[in-house]
């Protein structure tokens, strides 16, 4: 946000009507004469305080970032007995968070697709605070991936990367199962926990018989 005097009930009105429309609509189609009109503000306000659709844009990532990570519990997952646990508990406490900040995961999940197609400038930031994000993600199963032994020739970067894939397809398909069927409890999603934990089992143990 610019180095502005603010009035502190404007601006969260623009950030949450700002989170709103760009986790629905996504940057593109969102325009900032709706974000003003539906905030109650005038569009020469909103661009006075945050200087452009684009610092908007960024400043309404950070709220929704900062919303969401400065709550996280490590405690839910940090007394697993392995990868799969671990993995499995981190998915579940992330899916009651998803259902409790339905507005702020919408929002970075439309932010995650819409990054290849954002103007070059806004790309290159949201890209690094991305990168962060994943690298954060990383730094909460390094104690148990420190445990594994690894067989010949696997890497733990490798590793990794097969492990977030599994969850980012799981939290994609949790954020279509809340929008279509309306879904409010966790337990409404146990069916994707079990899905996870059958595929974590497999990328742990392989899928080969001995």
């Amino acid at each position: 946000m610019k180095d502005v005097t603010t009035d502190p009930q404007k601006v969260e009105r623009i950030l949450h009507t700002a989170m709103v429309d760009f986790g629905q609509q996504g940057f593109l189609k969102t325009k900032t004469d709706d974000i003003a009109a539906q905030a109650g503000v005038s569009k020469g306000l909103l661009f006075h305080y945050f200087g452009s659709k684009q610092g908007l844009y960024i400043d309404t990532y950070h709220t929704a970032f900062d919303r969401l990570y400065t709550i996280v519990d490590q405690q839910v997952w940090t007394d697993a007995t392995s990868l799969t646990d671990m993995v499995t508990r981190a998915t579940r406490y992330k899916i009651k968070l998803q259902l409790q900040y339905p507005v702020e995961f919408r929002f970075l999940m439309q932010a995650y697709i819409d990054t290849p197609h954002f103007p070059p400038r806004l790309q290159k930031e949201m890209s690094t605070m991305m990168q962060r994000t994943q690298e954060i993600g990383n730094q909460y199963i390094a104690g148990m991936m420190q445990k594994i032994k690894l067989r010949p020739g696997a890497r733990m970067a490798d590793v990794l990367a097969v492990v977030n894939a599994v969850t980012s397809s799981i939290m994609v398909q949790a954020e279509k199962d809340i929008a279509t069927h309306g879904y409010t409890k966790i337990e409404e999603l146990e069916s994707l926990i079990e899905d996870i934990n059958r595929q974590l089992t497999i990328v742990e143990h392989g899928f080969l018989p001995d």
